[in-house]
């Protein structure tokens, strides 16, 4: 009941504060749009002389990118390094507009709900900035520890299992070593959720400090907070087959004007709600934490 209560809560919160899904959204959307002129370039240039590049949109073939990585091995391509700086840049925005997300959605659980002022907002991204960077870093940190315990663990499980055929990818030990995989992969990224939402908390003790709370924190309510990350990754999960068997379905439609609005309808409306999603995903887990520790105001 603890996590379908604090999803509804996540939900209403996230509603309540619409003007951040919007926020999200063209953040998306703008990054998107500047990412293509590079890529458009690069893969244009690449794919012209490759003639199996006329299927690449219904089936994936990987020689396309085998080619796409010997066309530009020489030189360091000035599109590739645009690639790179838009990509950094898109990193920067995002950690620096996180601040104002988790402090806006902070707000919503602590005050039972406001209405969004952009001054607040951007107040909060330059106030917990230099916080979430270091969020961030130390998530790096924790993404190639993960990535140590996957590999120690898949060698352990090739020596029980024995090994097979590269190639048969439906098999079960390979569905194992994917859950381990994304078990490792989301629990990072909760570890990470809940760093800021104690540094938040606690934005003026040591980070070091902020850290072992909320390590404390995880295992004490180890369970719960488990419990409600994967429910929320299950929901996800099914919405984005919802969408791929949806589009499998729309591309039986005969390619006229319409299919071509009807898919980028769709395509929106899915961007979209993964713009709301996340923050469903943030706060949820704000929702959680204010349940499990009731007398513990949020303090800015």
């Amino acid at each position: 009941m603890l996590t379908l209560g604090s999803f509804a809560g996540g939900i209403k919160n996230v509603w309540t504060e619409k003007f951040l899904v919007g926020m999200m959204f063209l953040f998306k959307l703008f990054f998107s749009l500047v990412l293509l002129s590079p890529l458009y370039v690069m893969f244009s240039a690449s794919f012209a002389k490759n003639v199996k590049a006329s299927n690449f949109l219904t089936w994936l073939d990987l020689s396309l990118f085998i080619d796409f990585a010997y066309y530009w091995r020489k030189p360091l391509s000035l599109y590739f390094v645009m690639f790179i700086l838009i990509c950094g840049v898109a990193i920067v925005v995002f950690i620096f507009l996180s601040g104002g997300f988790w402090g806006m959605l902070c707000d919503g659980v602590r005050k039972n709900g406001q209405d969004s002022r952009m001054e607040r907002f951007f107040g909060y991204c330059g106030r917990y900035f230099w916080g979430m960077f270091k969020i961030s870093l130390f998530m790096i940190a924790l993404y190639f520890i993960a990535l140590f315990l996957f590999l120690l663990l898949s060698a352990i499980f090739n020596s029980v299992a024995g090994k097979a055929n590269s190639w048969e990818i439906i098999s079960w030990w390979m569905g194992a070593k994917f859950l381990i995989g994304a078990f490792l992969f989301f629990l990072v990224n909760m570890i990470g959720d809940y760093l800021r939402i104690f540094f938040i908390k606690n934005s003026g003790e040591r980070f070091l400090k902020i850290v072992g709370k909320t390590f404390r924190f995880l295992l004490t309510n180890c369970f719960r907070t488990l419990s409600l990350y994967y429910f929320l990754s299950v929901i996800l999960a099914a919405a984005i087959f919802v969408y791929l068997g949806l589009t499998k379905v729309m591309s039986a439609m005969p390619e006229t004007g319409l299919f071509i609005f009807l898919t980028f309808l769709v395509q929106q409306i899915f961007i979209l709600f993964r713009s709301f999603y996340r923050l469903v995903y943030y706060s949820s887990q704000l929702v959680l934490y204010d349940k499990t520790s009731p007398r513990k105001a949020f303090t800015s």
